[in-house]
């Protein structure tokens, strides 16, 4: 069986710029793939591709019904 774990609290995480009024959650996870994939599986086509971001980890955001974003992020 395939797993998806939360991380472990890692502290605080800074953002630069204007803060997005619709982002409502930020959670670290091991397996972001799995994550990706199993949400997919799922129907669900309100997913990013999973990012290689500058500071070296992976995202990808979750759009839900009501227009906020999740975003989802590994550390590498």
């Amino acid at each position: 069986v395939d797993e998806l774990h939360l991380g472990p609290y890692t502290g605080m995480h800074m953002f630069y710029g204007e803060p997005i009024k619709r982002m409502i959650g930020f959670m670290q996870v091991e397996g972001i793939e799995k994550l990706y994939s199993y949400v997919k599986k799922q129907g669900w086509n309100q997913i990013t591709e999973v990012m290689t971001e500058p500071w070296g980890g992976k995202k990808c955001e979750i759009t839900t019904i009501d227009g906020s974003i999740i975003t989802f992020f590994e550390l590498v």
